[in-house]
This record gives structure tokens, C-alpha cells and sequence, in this order.
């Protein structure tokens, strides 16, 4: 029988928030992206990550990622509290989506998080936000995150100051040139040194495929890359990224 823990609500997904889950490998949070939940971004991924021995947990935060993201940071600075304590884990590592790779940055940097945190995995994120003008559609306060997203935002002019790095958090990213919602694309990729940030474009190993911003957290060649750099610390060999 499962047991339930204030802190760890269902998201959708069999096995995810499972207290009972135990692994010698770290606990793997997962951050969703904008308009979203943990069940809409990663359904395809976690499977694979529960096949690879990992403990799966994730927060369905900022009313679907639209609250400002300095309130969401928070909630997923709280969420990896309860994620260590639960599995008495030293640290976690990461898998954010789009926006959830703005929030992490800013956990890092806002809520003392940095040393709870042992590897990013980002996909496509947003981490100096984006120039897309598909922003400029929506209704005014309908998204403090979007604004928060728009390159030169407050929130990204105060993280810049501060530099792209926190702690000793290793950060594996991955993106697709045919991305049309975080833009420009090079702006994904955390700047630091290479021991502690690797970056890959799917069209470097797969100059035809065509997949986009939305659709890259399920495809099978990125699950197969995202639990390859995981397993290797973040330093995953481009080879695990198999083109169709």
C-alpha cells in the first residue's frame, strides 16, 4: 500500500510521488514548461526513466506554469525539500521543460537550492528567456511567467547580474533548431565552462529530423538522450541521441 506524504499530490502519472519508490541512484525532479503540467510534458519520459531504476517526482506548479516564476521557484524550492527528506537523498537531479528551466535558475540563485541540486537536464528551456513574438499575443496579465520569459525581463536583468551558475549543479541541455518559442535557440544554453555544462541540437546528430519546441520532451530519441545524461553525470555521449 502506497503511502501518502503532505507534499507529494498525484500529477497523473503511475509511479510519480511515490514515497515508497527506493533507488540507489538520486531521486529525478521534473519541472514542467508553460501552460502545461507534469502529466502533459512528460508521459513519454517517465516510463523510461522508471525502467532506468530512478524515482520519479514532479510538481504541477503556478497554475500551470502562469503564475510569476519567482512564486513557482519557490514552490519547487519547498518541493525538493520534501523530495529529500521523503527519500533521504543528499541531493536530486533535475529535468526541466521550457519554463522549467527558467524556474530552476531561479531556485538556484532565490531560494538556496544550489546544493540540493546535483544535475539539470534542460530541454529546450527558456534560461535567458526567449525573443519569440508568439508572447505579444496574449492578453495583458493573462501570464506573469510569459512576461517574466521575454528576454531583458526584470527577473532575467536581475539573474543575468549574477551570472548563469550556482553551486556545483551540472546542467546537460538539449534543443532543436526548429524551435520557434524560445528564441533565438543558442540563448537555451546556460554559459559556463564544458566540465560543467554539455549542449546538443538534434540536428547535429540528426541533420533531417524535424521536431519542434512542443513536441521535443517526447521524443524517443531525447528520452533515450535525457536518461543517457543522467546516467552519466551529465556528459552524455551524442550517439545516445538515435535519429529516426
Amino acid at each position: 500500500m502506497t503511502t501518502t506524504i503532505a507534499g507529494l499530490r498525484p500529477v497523473g502519472l503511475a509511479g510519480v510521488n511515490d514515497p515508497d519508490c527506493t533507488s540507489d541512484a538520486r531521486p529525478v525532479v521534473l519541472l514542467h514548461g508553460t501552460f502545461s503540467t507534469v502529466s502533459s510534458n512528460f508521459g513519454a519520459l517517465v516510463p523510461a526513466l522508471q525502467a532506468a531504476g530512478r524515482c520519479v517526482f514532479g510538481i504541477d506548479y503556478g497554475l500551470g506554469g502562469t503564475r510569476p516564476v519567482i512564486d513557482s521557484a519557490r514552490s519547487v524550492g519547498a518541493f525538493i525539500d520534501t523530495v529529500l527528506a521523503t527519500t533521504g537523498a543528499d541531493q536530486v537531479d533535475v529535468i526541466g521543460f521550457s519554463q522549467g528551466g527558467l524556474v530552476l535558475r531561479t531556485a538556484l540563485r532565490q531560494d538556496g537550492t544550489a546544493g540540493k541540486v546535483a544535475l539539470a537536464v534542460l530541454i529546450a528551456p527558456s534560461f535567458h528567456g526567449t525573443t519569440s513574438p508568439l508572447l505579444d499575443a496574449l492578453p495583458a496579465g493573462a501570464c506573469p511567467a510569459c512576461t517574466d520569459q521575454v528576454a531583458g525581463s526584470p527577473l532575467l536583468t536581475e539573474l543575468n547580474a549574477g551570472g548563469d551558475l550556482d553551486g556545483d549543479v551540472r546542467f546537460a541541455v538539449i534543443s532543436t533548431e526548429n524551435d520557434t518559442v524560445v528564441t533565438p535557440v543558442a540563448s537555451q544554453v546556460p554559459d559556463g565552462p564544458p566540465d560543467r555544462v554539455r549542449s546538443l541540437m538534434v540536428q547535429e546528430r540528426c541533420p533531417a529530423e524535424r521536431v519542434d519546441h512542443v513536441a521535443l520532451p517526447g521524443d524517443a530519441g531525447v528520452i533515450a538522450w535525457t536518461v543517457a545524461a543522467l546516467e552519466s553525470r551529465g556528459a552524455p555521449d551524442p550517439a545516445a541521441l538515435a535519429c529516426r
